[in-house]
């Protein structure tokens, strides 16, 4: 996946295709985002259709993926003062995406993060299009075993 095959006409298609997602993703989340670390939140208007992204940089302690950090926390702490502004506009959509150091697959941590974000919208109420790792080699969607949309 890579931002180059974006049409000029991209922000005017609903990013419910993955392949689509997933080059507004690499756009987004630079490559300096992932290599700090950063969570990505895509707003998406009722229609699907990009709105805005929010970039929240991760604590420190995640460039060393000390297993103290726990993900469901850092991802509920990311959402948080996102959450109530999706809200305002009844049926906007996210996309969130993990960017990261390290392998181009990490299916223990990129999995859990997966998880995390899909319970946490699901509970919030909130439609999640999409979870995506970006890592310095690419982006990629992880196989989730609940489904991303609520």
């Amino acid at each position: 996946m890579s931002f180059h095959h974006l049409t000029p006409t991209w922000t005017t298609q609903p990013l419910t295709d993955p392949a689509l997602a997933a080059d507004v993703v690499d756009l987004m989340v630079s490559l300096g985002d992932r290599q700090r670390g950063t969570f990505a939140v895509l707003l998406c208007d009722p229609d699907d259709r990009y709105r805005g992204t929010v970039l929240i940089d991760l604590p420190a302690e995640f460039d060393y993926l000390a297993p103290t950090i726990g993900t469901a926390d850092v991802c509920s702490s990311a959402l948080r003062p996102v959450i109530p502004a999706v809200h305002t506009t009844p049926g906007a959509a996210l996309i969130l995406a993990l960017g990261r150091p390290g392998p181009a697959s990490w299916p223990d941590l990129d999995n859990e993060w997966a998880e995390a974000a899909t319970h946490i919208c699901r509970a919030a109420d909130v439609r999640l299009l999409g979870f995506y790792i970006a890592a310095i080699e690419g982006v990629y969607q992880p196989l989730l075993q609940t489904p991303a949309a609520a």
